[in-house]
C-alpha cells in the first residue's frame, strides 16, 4: 500500500506541471439541457406508495441519470435508517428513533446521536416543506408527519434522563451525545458533553413548528400531551435555549467528538437557535426576563464569534512574511482555535462549512433571518476555508490526482487520522465532498435569486482566483473584468449580472460543484449506498455502513442542485 502510494505521488508531480487551474471546465455548460432532463425526470412524492418498494433499477451510467437514481436512494436509505413502518432491517426500532447507522460492530454506530438525528431529521422536515398540502398524508403512520412527531415525542423523554453529562434540574443532562435505541441513556465512557446537539435539535423542531404556522396544521398526534404547540415550545424547545444561554462559554467536545474546547460549529448553531428561539419567545408571548435573557446572548454571543473566540484573527500582522501559518489565519474560518494557537492544527475543517449550511436557509430572495445573520454562503471567510480545504486534500489524498482533477475527494480536516475503524490515516467523507457541492450551488442560487453582482475582494479573491485565471482572454482584452479602489482603498471586482462574464463564471461554478458529486459518483457502490468514508489510495469504501448522515449530505447535496437549475 505504501508502495502505491508512493507511486501514484510520482505520477501526479510528473502531471502537476502541464495540470493549470485543475477543476475549472474549459468549456461551458449547457443549462438548458440540464433543465430539460430535470423536467422529464420529476420524482413522485415521498407520500407515494412506491416509497416502500426496492429500487430494482440498476444504477445510469450518466451523471444526470444517476443523481436521479441517488435521490431516490438517498431518501429511502434514510428512512429505513429511522424506526418506524419505513424500517426495514430492525422491526422493533421504536418510531422515530434515528440510527447512525445499521453497524453494530467495527464500528458500533447503532445508537441515536443527538447531533445526527437532529440533522436528518431537519431534512426530512425540509423535504416536507416543500411538497404539496394535498400530497400530505398527516394521520399515516407511513408519513413523514409521523416520522417526525414520533421524533419530537422522543425528545421529550430523552431530555428527562439523567446520564453522564449531567442532571436533569440544571440541564447538563442536554449536553449528552448519543443514547441507545429503546431510549435510555448511554452510560459508557465517551467524548461529554457535547453542546451543539440542544442547538441543532431546537432549530429542526421550530422549522417544524413553523412549517405547521405556515400550513395551518396542528400536531397530528393522538396523545394530547403533544397536541399542542404551546406545550412543545415550553416542554421541548425552551429547555435546549436555556441550556445554550447557561452554557454557551463553556468548553464541549467537537463535531467530530474529538476535541474538547470553543469550537465555530457549535457557536454558530448556538446562536442560530436562540435567534430563532427569540421570536418563538415573542410569538408565545413568554417572560419578559427570559425574552431579556436571550436578546442579551445574542448580542454578546454574536460579538464573541466575530471578535473574541479566535475563530477570525483580527491582529494586525507583525510585518514577518515568512510566517505562512499567520498570513493564513486572517483568510479563513479557524474551526477549534484553542489548537490552532497551540499549533496542533491548521484550523481547516469541513465543519465551519457545515455550521454555514446548517444555520442558513437560502430559500427566499431577501430574506432577513439570513441576510442578518453571520457566515453566509457568500461571505468571503467561508469561500476561502472551502477552497483552502479544497487545496490541501487535492494533494492529500492520491485517488484525486488518478482522474486529472475532475472533482475533488474531501475529507474532514487535514490532520485526520481516523480511518473508519481505528486510528492510522484519515480518508475522504462523503459527508465532505457532497457538502462542498452543496455550498457552491447554494452560492449560485443566492446570487441568481438575489439578481447579485459577483464582488471579488480580498476577502474572497483565494475562492474565484482560478475561476478569474480561467475566463477567456476576449472578456479581459474589452476591459470587461477589472479591479476598482473602493472602501478603504481596497481593490474591488465588480462583475454585474449584465455583464457577459457573469454568466461564463456562473456556468463555471455550476460545472465545479458537480465535480464534487461526480466524485460521490464514482465511489458509491451499486446500489447507491453510502458508508462514511472512501479509501483515500484505492477509493473502496470503509467505516461505518449505510451512514444515515452520508445520505443525508448527497441527498439535500443534489436537492439544492435541482433548485439552483431551476433558477439558472
Amino acid at each position: 500500500m505504501r508502495l502505491l502510494s508512493f507511486n501514484l505521488f510520482i505520477i501526479f508531480i510528473i502531471n502537476l506541471g502541464y495540470v493549470n487551474s485543475f477543476l475549472i471546465p474549459t468549456k461551458g455548460l449547457n443549462l438548458f439541457h440540464l433543465q430539460q432532463q430535470q423536467q422529464q425526470t420529476q420524482q413522485q412524492s415521498i407520500f407515494s406508495t412506491n416509497l416502500k418498494q426496492t429500487l430494482t433499477t440498476p444504477p445510469p451510467n450518466s451523471f444526470d441519470d444517476w443523481l436521479v437514481f441517488q435521490k431516490q436512494v438517498c431518501l429511502k436509505s434514510i428512512l429505513n435508517n429511522i424506526g418506524g413502518d419505513f424500517t426495514i432491517d430492525d422491526k422493533d426500532l421504536l418510531p422515530g428513533v434515528v440510527i447512525a447507522s445499521p453497524s453494530t460492530s467495527n464500528p458500533d454506530y447503532y445508537y441515536q446521536w443527538t447531533r445526527d438525528s437532529a440533522i436528518i431529521i431537519n431534512i426530512l422536515i425540509d423535504h416536507l416543506s416543500q411538497t404539496p398540502l394535498h400530497l400530505i398524508n398527516k394521520n399515516s403512520t407511513s408519513s413523514l408527519v409521523h416520522i417526525i412527531e414520533s421524533y419530537i415525542f422522543n425528545t421529550q423523554i430523552l431530555q428527562q434522563l439523567p446520564n453522564l453529562s449531567g442532571n436533569v434540574d440544571n440541564l447538563e443532562n442536554l449536553g449528552e451525545p448519543k443514547f441507545h435505541v429503546n431510549l435510555t441513556a448511554f452510560n459508557e465512557s465517551w467524548g461529554r458533553p457535547q453542546r451543539d446537539g440542544p442547538g441543532l435539535r431546537s432549530i429542526a423542531i421550530m422549522n417544524y413548528l413553523s412549517l405547521l404556522n405556515n400550513t395551518q396544521h396542528q400536531p397530528s398526534f393522538s396523545n394530547l400531551t403533544m397536541n399542542d404547540t404551546l406545550k412543545i415550545y415550553h416542554d421541548i424547545i425552551k429547555p435546549d435555549l436555556k441550556y445554550s444561554i447557561e452554557f454557551w462559554q463553556f468548553e464541549g467536545f467537537d463535531l467530530w467528538e474529538e476535541i474538547k474546547g470553543i469550537h465555530f460549529f457549535t457557536s454558530l448553531v448556538q446562536l442560530k437557535s436562540l435567534t430563532m428561539g427569540l421570536k418563538f419567545a415573542q410569538f408565545y408571548n413568554d417572560s419578559f426576563e427570559f425574552r431579556l435573557d436571550i436578546m442579551n446572548l445574542i448580542e454578546l454571543l454574536t460579538k464573541y464569534i466575530e471578535l473574541e473566540s479566535g475563530f477570525i484573527n483580527n491582529e494586525d500582522s507583525d510585518g514577518d512574511e515568512d510566517n505562512e501559518q499567520q498570513l493564513l489565519s486572517k483568510s479563513y474560518i479557524i474551526s477549534s482555535p484553542k489548537l490552532f494557537y497551540t499549533k496542533s492544527r491548521s484550523g481547516l475543517d469541513i465543519a465551519s462549512i457545515l455550521a454555514v449550511l446548517y444555520t442558513h436557509n437560502n430559500n427566499n430572495a431577501n430574506d432577513d433571518d439570513d441576510n442578518d445573520f453571520p457566515f453566509d454562503v457568500d461571505n468571503g471567510l467561508v469561500l476561502t476555508t472551502l477552497r483552502y480545504l479544497i487545496q490541501d486534500m487535492t494533494l492529500r489524498y492520491p485517488i484525486n490526482f488518478q482522474d486529472n482533477f475532475q472533482g475533488v475527494a474531501l475529507g474532514r480536516y487535514p490532520e485526520d487520522i481516523y480511518d473508519g475503524y481505528g486510528k492510522s490515516e484519515g480518508n475522504p467523507w462523503f459527508i465532505s465532498t457532497a457538502t462542498a457541492s452543496e455550498l457552491i450551488y447554494r452560492l449560485i442560487y443566492k446570487l441568481k435569486l438575489n439578481n447579485q453582482a459577483i464582488i471579488i475582494d480580498q476577502k474572497n479573491i483565494e475562492f474565484y482566483r482560478e475561476f478569474i485565471h480561467s475566463v477567456s482572454a476576449t472578456e479581459i482584452s474589452n476591459n470587461e473584468l477589472k479591479f476598482e479602489a473602493h472602501i478603504n482603498g481596497h481593490p474591488m471586482m465588480i462583475i454585474n449580472k449584465d455583464d457577459k462574464l457573469y454568466d461564463e463564471l456562473i456556468n463555471k461554478l455550476f460545472h465545479y460543484a458537480d465535480g464534487f458529486l461526480k466524485v460521490v459518483q464514482k465511489h458509491v457502490d451499486n446500489n447507491g449506498d453510502m458508508n462514511e468514508q472512501f479509501n483515500k489510495y484505492i477509493g473502496f469504501m470503509q467505516g461505518a455502513e449505510k451512514l444515515t448522515w452520508s445520505y443525508g449530505a448527497v441527498f439535500t447535496a443534489i436537492n439544492w442542485r435541482n433548485k439552483t437549475l431551476s433558477i439558472l
